[in-house]
């Protein structure tokens, strides 16, 4: 993501974080599509030129926030390499699908800009994240190849995109019993190419 302008002095980098909080509780409330540039400077508490001085249009300020959260992902993610190997396969589910869970819970817009535009999103993050899923797998496995691990992490990667989409369709009870199905399901899955 790239700024309009870089914040020049800490009270700059604090209007940054200002915009994107304001802009991320528009997003949640009212989705991305009805998310105004107006709506979110007025949350901010400031001016729409203040905030077009950092953001040129809703599209870089969408892409600012899934690179916040993609960050968050991989921060969580990352300690996988190291840890993998004394895990289960069902702590391991548990912890992917369980950190998802919280992530979503942290930030109620996540959900929201997963309506936006393909343009808004940043593939090297995605990526990222595949190669953390992926060296946790080999760390597991370590006769693993790297193909093969990689194409694990996409499925698995894959399956979390699928627990963001429920999470979003049902109430919270519905939601818990279908998580599990989704814990169990992956579980199966990487049972059967870890374990054969």
């Amino acid at each position: 993501m790239k700024l309009r302008r870089l914040p020049q002095q800490e009270r700059g980098e604090r209007r940054v974080t200002t915009l994107l909080d304001a802009a991320a509780a528009v997003i949640a409330e009212t989705g991305y599509d009805a998310a105004t540039m107006s709506e979110i400077a007025a949350r901010a508490g400031a001016s729409i030129g203040s905030l077009y001085q950092f953001f040129p249009n809703k599209q870089s300020i969408t892409q600012a926030l899934r690179a916040q959260y993609g960050r968050e992902f991989q921060e969580l993610w990352s300690p996988l390499e190291s840890t993998a190997a004394s895990l289960t396969i069902e702590q391991l589910v548990s912890r992917l699908i369980d950190d998802t869970v919280q992530l979503m819970e942290r930030h109620p817009a996540l959900l929201p800009l997963m309506d936006a535009p393909c343009s808004t999103r940043n593939p090297p993050i995605r990526k990222l994240l595949r190669q953390h899923i992926a060296r946790g797998l080999r760390a597991k496995k370590p006769s693993l190849s790297e193909v093969v691990a990689a194409r694990l992490a996409t499925v698995t990667l894959q399956t979390m995109r699928g627990v963001r989409e429920l999470y979003r369709e049902f109430e919270t009870r519905e939601r818990r019993a279908l998580i599990q199905e989704y814990k169990l399901m992956l579980v199966c899955y990487l049972t059967y190419q870890l374990e054969t």
